[in-house]
């Protein structure tokens, strides 16, 4: 089936005249059962090339694509695409790859229509380093593809209610690319690049120059300036394509980033002038490129988002590397009113944003995403559940000790009281000191006070962390990198994000799905058990049967 999301990307980027309708080629991919279209330029020489077989009937031609790849159209319904092959890191064998299917048209039955005409809100999504943005190698157009069906399924699921009656339509997700004007063509990097990579590891090479490049490009004041001009070019077109065909679209838009992507947009929103200016006018602000090594003219966005999120992002060392101490209570971004950075906790790339608003908040534990079931996750419960019992045991141990004390110096001159009493407590506050420091530390501090979490998000918190799953607690590293590109298939990522944006319209979730709590309890008869067993330790003519007779008595 065609994917209804391809077909609303592509009719906002497709608008040649030598196609008589928008997106009228796709292939089919290797994996995925769904036909996914071709870019505009593609699809012009696809076309030129079919009509040039219909009208003098020479079949059998290779068109080469700009890739590389190449497709062949044995007739007007048999067209192939066939992709590089493969080399082995660890022989020089190619490996040939399974060419697609190519076809020119589709059926309105293959359309997948299940979802509302009306648009509530705009969500662009800029991808972060290289062409692939997840496990799976997958491009910036399908992940976002499933981030917008997964926005779908929350809808229909956690506003229900407002859904069935209208009043909740969807939220549409758009991505934004800026990895191909960057590597391709011949004002690219990939041809300058491949003159002196080495001809060993060639896969390990390619990933390294396809993706870690990209940082040290955007410190590269040359290369920051297209990576900036690209993503503002390619957002306010968008935007505009997006206003043309829903021209009764009333909603608000916002930005979302991951990785470098986050970056990209919070340093073209740092220099927006607020909307008091003229809104024709294409004004460039001068600031630091990358990690501040030249000055960057930044353009201007047509329209001013509602928030930014930004995933798993390495804002705040950025900002670090370029020598930012703090920024201040203050600061804020100029037509932007929110900001909200999500991670994972094990992402290695993420870093938090709050200790350079406040350093007081760095001891303030990020704020825990709601799990989209509605409880926290089943380990961190159990987690949590034990530390209490371990503390509650922990108490009686020293109030048995205590008791197991005044008992020994019934034959001796006991000590008063006041200094037994002071002895306990004093154990008691050194063994609990440790356990409590870190929360009593967090507790201390008002959230309430004035600026305390500053402006950036409208005095709101800003660093927001993901519920980790429980295999992922089995070793962190083992889970870091996969942690990091996470949030595309994260449902509690996207129903946080829809959170923000329908409660700034009056529309909240139907309610609060069940909590569930783990907890585990200890009898009466239990916890009798073991303080007496404890305070009867050092009395042999005590047996375990006695106490357990006490006891039940």
């Amino acid at each position: 089936m065609i994917s209804f999301f391809s077909l609303t990307y592509v009719f906002l980027t497709l608008q040649s005249t030598v196609i008589n309708c928008r997106c009228s080629w796709f292939y089919k991919g290797t994996t995925d059962p769904r036909y996914v279209p071709y870019t505009e330029a593609v699809a012009e020489k696809l076309e030129e090339e079919y009509r040039h077989g219909m009208t003098t009937g020479e079949w059998h031609r290779r068109l080469v694509l700009p890739n590389n790849e190449s497709v062949v159209m044995h007739g007007p319904t048999v067209m192939v695409h066939l992709l590089q092959s493969a080399t082995d890191s660890f022989s020089s064998t190619p490996t040939t790859m399974r060419p697609r299917v190519v076809r020119r048209g589709w059926d309105e039955s293959e359309i997948e229509d299940m979802e509302p005409s009306s648009i509530d809100h705009l969500l662009l999504l800029c991808h972060g380093v290289g062409s692939t943005c997840d496990m799976r190698l997958r491009s910036v157009v399908e992940v976002v593809d499933d981030f917008r069906a997964t926005s779908l399924q929350l809808l229909q699921s956690h506003y229900r209610n407002s859904y069935d009656n209208g009043v909740v339509n969807r939220v549409e997700v758009l991505p934004i690319s800026w990895h191909a004007t960057l590597h391709a063509g011949e004002a690219g990097v990939d041809r300058r690049v491949a003159q002196i990579t080495l001809d060993s590891i060639p896969k390990l090479r390619n990933f390294t120059n396809d993706t870690v490049l990209d940082i040290l490009f955007y410190t590269s004041p040359i290369f920051c300036q297209t990576i900036i001009d690209t993503v503002c070019a390619e957002m306010n077109r968008i935007y505009r394509l997006f206003v043309s065909r829903n021209p009764h679209f009333r909603g608000t838009v916002s930005l979302g980033g991951h990785s470098l992507g986050s970056v990209i947009l919070y340093d073209l929103l740092c220099h927006q002038r607020p909307n008091d200016s003229d809104p024709s006018e294409k004004h460039y602000v001068s600031g630091t490129a990358g990690t501040g090594q030249a000055a960057v003219r930044y353009p201007r966005l047509e329209f001013s988002p509602a928030a930014l999120y930004a995933l798993g992002s390495p804002i705040a060392i950025f900002e670090c590397i370029r020598g930012v101490e703090s920024l201040g209570a203050d600061f804020v971004l100029p037509t932007c009113k929110h900001f909200f950075n999500i991670f994972h906790p094990y992402d290695p790339i993420a870093y938090r944003i709050e200790p350079l608003i406040n350093p007081q908040l760095k001891s303030m534990k990020p704020y825990l995403i709601p799990h989209h079931k509605g409880r926290k996750r089943m380990h961190l419960e159990l987690k949590e559940t034990m530390a209490r019992v371990g503390a509650d045991l922990k108490q009686k141990l020293l109030e048995s000790l205590k008791t197991t004390w005044s008992s020994v110096w019934r034959t001796q001159p006991p000590p008063s009281d006041c200094q037994l009493e002071k002895v306990v407590e004093e154990e008691i506050e050194k063994e609990q000191l440790c356990e409590e420091n870190k929360d009593d530390v967090s507790q201390d501090i008002d959230l309430e006070a004035p600026d305390v979490l500053g402006k950036l998000n409208s005095g709101r918190r800003i660093d927001y962390v993901l519920q980790e799953a429980p295999f992922e607690m089995i070793n962190e590293y083992l889970f870091a990198m996969s942690s990091h590109v996470c949030y595309w298939e994260s449902e509690d990522t996207m129903l946080m994000i829809l959170r923000e944006i329908y409660s700034s319209m009056g529309v909240q979730t139907d309610g609060s799905l069940p909590q569930q709590s783990l907890t585990v309890q200890r009898t009466r008869l239990q916890r009798e058990e073991e303080a007496l067993s404890l305070s009867t330790t050092d009395h042999p003519s005590t047996s375990r049967g006695d106490t357990y007779r006490k006891c039940s008595s």
